[in-house]
């Protein structure tokens, strides 16, 4: 009976189609696999990993990726550009000095937002860095275009702050965390008080409608493994340390403060992307009206 279930298992398995998933520097299954959850999966799993939020927009709109992780801004700047795209999950993020920051160097004269007027400031177009920097400025009466922008990722941006060719970095954690404890950099203006902190998990529409049973497993496995990580943060930030070459205290410090966990596709995530769009439409980066509301699929909720 046995070897008839196992049989069983497998064939299930190999009838079901693979499920594609993408993240940033292969984030996502590192935490999977980490928790344990990568074992006795139903249905095979495709990993993709990309540098940063931008291509995997664009894999998830290509359709070479069924499901991702983005944040709220590089969502929104996809979807507006006609991504087939939804939000069927949401991990919440806890929201500390540190997570998402705009950075100068010690010895910068800024000393606040309004010290951005006709500053570079380097990030990564459409990403959470951007609407951070653009979140500042507003805060303080100015607009995106009394700034002056370098969009580079965030290796590149790094060494633009550093060589002096950029007055300020917006970015977020683990570049945050890592530059700070390297010395030599401090915040200008925190994410506390602009950033909800909602990572957005991205399916296609057709990955919605052909697998919905895999994005329900997996939505289900990523909801335990950031529990697992949330009590079990000193080893999974060992094993994030030896993938990605960063000292250990950068993902200690990271997992200490952002306490990651699943919340449910609702009005507060709608009413937080919808912020984002207006934001973005009014700077002139998007060019039409967006609706959020009907970028978010629920069918998915297990969760408060």
């Amino acid at each position: 009976m046995a070897i008839l279930a196992l049989l069983l298992f497998g064939s299930h398995a190999l009838a079901q189609p693979a499920l594609r998933v993408s993240s940033q520097k292969q984030s996502l299954k590192i935490l999977l696999e980490a928790a344990g959850e990568l074992e006795q999966v139903p249905y095979p799993i495709e990993f993709a990993s990309f540098a940063a939020a931008a291509p995997t927009a664009e894999a998830l709109a290509a359709g070479a990726v069924d499901i991702g992780s983005l944040g709220d801004a590089p969502f929104v700047f996809a979807a507006a550009a006609g991504a087939p795209i939804k939000t069927v999950g949401v991990i919440k993020l806890k929201v500390t000095p540190t997570a998402v920051a705009m950075l100068v160097k010690d010895d910068s004269p800024l000393r606040g937002a309004a010290d951005l007027k006709g500053r570079r400031i380097t990030t990564t177009r459409g990403s959470i860095g951007h609407f951070l920097a653009l979140a500042a400025l507003r805060s303080v009466g100015l607009h995106g275009a009394d700034a002056q922008f370098i969009f580079l990722q965030p290796a590149e941006s790094r060494s633009v702050l550093s060589n002096g060719q950029a007055d300020a970095w917006s970015t977020w954690d683990p570049y945050t965390s890592m530059v700070q404890m390297e010395g030599g950099t401090r915040v200008l203006v925190s994410g506390e008080g602009l950033f909800a902190g909602h990572m957005l998990l991205v399916a296609n529409d057709q990955a919605i409608r052909d697998k919905p049973a895999q994005i329900a497993d997996f939505l289900r496995r990523l909801d335990r493994a950031y529990a697992w990580a949330n009590q079990h943060q000193r080893e999974f930030s060992k094993i994030q340390a030896g993938y990605s070459g960063l000292p250990l205290a950068v993902h200690e410090r990271s997992n200490r403060y952002s306490l990651p966990r699943r919340i449910a596709v609702g009005p507060a995530v709608v009413e937080d992307v919808q912020h984002t769009a207006d934001l973005y439409r009014e700077e002139g980066i998007i060019h039409q009206s967006f609706d959020a509301a009907a970028y978010m699929d629920a069918s998915f909720n297990e969760v408060e």
